[in-house]
């Protein structure tokens, strides 16, 4: 194994996780999955370099409990094997139970009291997990934070070229750990790439809390990214692309962005126990548009 000057720091979305070593070595077979289809040279690359994808396991902190991998296991064996999505996943993926799915929600997130009465039970146990982040009970999400800061204070210290990635509320995470790190700590290092994936930072009811939110200017952004790439897949309820697009251009017009890309036609075709998961961060991983992010990026 031979040393790099770059490295991939992951922060999973909400939910617990499996533990560290199982999750981080699933997602980094689906990475380099990814990329091979595209630059077989890239991937061998990668699959050389000593230490090149972390995983922040901030989700123990948080349920005090892990995932079992187990059930994920066949469902990504068989994403794997398959090159691109069938006309089945295109089809579900776009079908209109998901775009009624996601008018649904988008109507709660501006009309809340509509929201709340019509939410299912597993969506109230989202907002419910994602309430105690906010509200940072027992300083819950200090310690989350804290976790993704030490990943990128050590690559700093040995001068590595980051990409931060964050799935779902893992988004949200790094985002929160950025700008205390410019606003509250001084830091003077900069991000090279920031990955949003499946972001709900498009919604007003997390938009509205995260760090910076209640400032203008300058202040209300991270100051230490220089790129930032965000993806949405297909048939996605949470991601809204447009409201994070607009957040993205207020964040570059105030000085704080060099640069931003949207892909909101990504293509998930992870199915588990449950079937078609277009939410699911493997086959994030393994999708054509987060492959290419990470070939032009590992390549530069």
């Amino acid at each position: 194994m031979i040393e790099s000057n770059k490295v991939i720091v992951f922060v999973p979305g909400i939910r617990p996780k499996p533990p560290v070593k199982d999750h981080q070595d699933a997602l980094w077979r689906c990475l380099l999955a990814g990329v091979e289809q595209l630059s077989p040279s890239t991937a061998e690359s990668m699959a050389q370099v000593q230490r090149p994808f972390q995983v922040v396991p901030w989700s123990f902190e948080y349920y005090c409990m892990h995932a079992d991998i187990t059930p994920d296991l066949s469902g990504i064996d068989a994403m794997l094997k398959k090159v691109e999505p069938s006309k089945a996943d295109l089809a579900e993926a776009g079908s209109l139970n998901r775009r009624v799915k996601r008018w649904l929600y988008s109507m709660g997130d501006s009309m809340p009291i509509i929201g709340r009465l019509f939410a299912s039970a597993p969506l109230r146990l989202r907002l419910s997990e994602i309430a105690r982040y906010f509200d940072n009970a027992d300083r819950v999400a200090d310690r989350m934070r804290s976790m993704v800061k030490e990943a990128l204070l050590e690559a700093w210290k040995e001068n590595k070229k980051i990409m931060l990635i964050g799935h779902s509320f893992g988004s949200v995470i790094a985002y929160d750990a950025l700008w205390e790190l410019g606003h509250l700590e001084g830091i003077e290092d900069t991000l090279d790439t920031f990955v949003s994936m499946g972001s709900p930072m498009g919604l007003s009811y997390v938009r509205r809390d995260l760090k910076g939110a209640h400032y203008k200017g300058v202040k209300q952004f991270p100051v230490n990214i220089c790129r930032w790439r965000n993806i949405a897949a297909i048939g996605e309820v949470t991601a809204h692309h447009r409201a994070l697009k607009e957040m993205q251009h207020t964040m570059a017009a105030a000085g704080c962005l060099s640069e931003a890309t949207n892909h909101d036609e990504a293509v998930n075709f992870f199915r588990g126990p449950d079937g078609l998961n277009v939410h699911k961060c493997y086959g994030y991983f393994y999708n054509a548009k987060t492959a290419q992010i990470i070939v032009d990026w590992w390549n530069t």
